[in-house]
């Protein structure tokens, strides 16, 4: 059965078509209303949000501090489930201008470009569950904030507006029906078990075994890392920080075209304990969840281009969370 998608020929445009139609064209509750179902769940890094009435607040709230905001699409992998829905994987770059006060602090007029990827289960043209990971490292770095001071403030925000940090950790999920893809073929099968072995074992020999020796990486922070030597510093700054950190594989599918390299998409997540001196500095025994989420390019078995999008200041968020004792139910 194909996927039913409206009035848009096919997967790509449906995606691309209904984020414009929503931010660049206005459509904003009004299109959310259409495309998203009433109780759709939406699962980010920032945390879970259960309406399309919170998915419609939140669009205001973002357009109200970057009221320029484009989303520029760069590709769309996706997964036929068979029966009319489809799980597509959106990666984009959001471009703005930080023109309002909110929950980013006072207006700055900085041009902020940031990466996101964005899974949607799509049944019937409508999205009915979604997970979401935005570089917000990279939106500090154009607004001229660490990280951490980022976090910082959004911490003092949301403890003063609901008495509690916001974040998503599966304790936090709330259940959905779908159950995400893991595709059993060869190169989904070495893309995931290269990571498996790097993150999950912490056997960073690996990436000499999964990656092409001039593999370009796009990593959080707006970054980007080139060959096995920076690729491994990249993963040692996080193995570091959380030592005992347990990896799992939630999705893992790919796209096959003639012409093109193999385009691999896979959700994963990471939990331990914040017990090392690392990429987010002093060890200080908080427990963290980091949700991750990857885009690949690979040829003959290695990968040759990939983009990691974590939300690095959620983790942060985290881990003061821990220390001001205000980590919330």
């Amino acid at each position: 059965m194909k996927p039913v998608l409206g009035r848009y020929a096919n997967v790509h445009d449906f995606i691309y078509g209904i984020t414009r139609e929503i931010w660049e064209d206005r459509g904003i509750g009004g299109k959310i209303g259409t495309y998203y179902a009433g109780k759709c769940l939406v699962r980010a890094a920032t945390g879970v949000t259960t309406s399309n009435d919170g998915v419609t607040a939140q669009t205001l709230q973002t357009l109200h501090q970057f009221p320029d905001r484009q989303l520029v699409g760069e590709d769309v992998i996706w997964n036929d489930e068979g029966d009319g829905s489809f799980l597509s994987s959106h990666r984009l770059i959001s471009v703005m201008r930080h023109q309002g006060d909110g929950s980013y602090g006072t207006a700055t007029n900085r041009m902020v470009r940031t990466r996101i990827i964005a899974d949607c289960w799509v049944k019937d043209a409508i999205v009915t569950e979604e997970w979401l990971v935005r570089d917000q490292a990279a939106f500090a770095h154009c607004l001229g904030l660490a990280p951490v001071e980022l976090a910082r403030r959004m911490v003092a925000h949301e403890i003063a507006l609901n008495g509690r940090v916001d974040y998503f950790t599966p304790e936090r999920d709330v259940a959905g029906v779908y159950r995400a893809p893991m595709e059993d073929a060869p190169d989904v099968r070495r893309y995931r078990e290269g990571w498996l072995r790097i993150w999950g074992v912490k056997e960073t020999a690996a990436i000499r075994d999964l990656y092409f020796h001039g593999a370009a990486v796009s990593v959080p922070g707006g970054g980007e890392v080139n060959g096995h030597g920076d690729i491994d510093r990249f993963c040692l700054g996080y193995l570091a920080s959380f030592p005992d950190g347990v990896f799992t594989c939630e999705s893992a599918f790919a796209n096959r075209e003639p012409g093109r390299a193999t385009r691999l998409t896979m959700r994963w997540g990471l939990r331990g304990t914040h017990a090392g001196f690392g990429r987010f500095g002093a060890p200080t025994g908080a427990p963290v969840y980091v949700m991750g989420m990857n885009h690949a390019h690979m040829v003959d078995g290695r990968v040759t281009q990939e983009w990691i999008v974590t939300d690095e200041v959620s983790i942060w968020k985290q881990i003061l969370a821990h220390q001001e004792g205000r980590a919330g139910a």
